[in-house]
């Protein structure tokens, strides 16, 4: 079989340019920090975005406080994740490289809050603790639950 040389489709993607933003309430629900992304599909209306009240009634204040705090560390992380997709192609955008370093600063405070008063959600935070306490002997990144289990204690 005689292969052809000729292309069978030449793929045309447009160039992303930085727009109207999301906050990151919106953004972390449409999946996208970028307005002009947001092409929602039809199924995205059933995706269930928070706890019903009921639910977030069982929950201890505790609890409660750990699970809002979890929620504002993912939508920094959202955003921190959109942003550096976003400078993989646009690597000189100023506006976009200013706000990253906003939120990667955002993001770092909120880890080493979130550690000192619950427990380190990632290796790094652990450095926080040993630096309070040089003496500390805990390794104690086993201490919480796994975020991904969808709760904090």
């Amino acid at each position: 079989m005689k292969i052809q040389k000729e292309h069978l489709a030449i793929a045309s993607v447009p160039v992303q340019s930085w727009g109207e933003l999301y906050n990151q309430d919106d953004a972390l629900k449409t999946g996208t920090i970028f307005k002009e992304l947001d092409l929602p599909f039809f199924a995205a209306g059933q995706i269930r975005t928070s706890l019903t009240s009921s639910e977030d009634a069982l929950k201890s204040p505790e609890e409660q406080k750990c699970n809002e705090r979890l929620m504002e560390i993912q939508k920094v992380s959202f955003v921190m994740d959109d942003l550096r997709l976003y400078l993989d192609t646009h690597p000189d955008d100023l506006d976009a490289l200013a706000m990253l370093k906003r939120v990667l600063g955002q993001r770092k405070q909120m880890l080493s809050d979130f550690a000192t008063e619950f427990y380190p959600l990632t290796m790094d935070c652990m450095e926080g603790i040993y630096e309070r306490d040089p003496s500390s002997t805990c390794y104690c990144w086993q201490e919480g639950p796994i975020p991904w289990e969808g709760v904090c204690y």
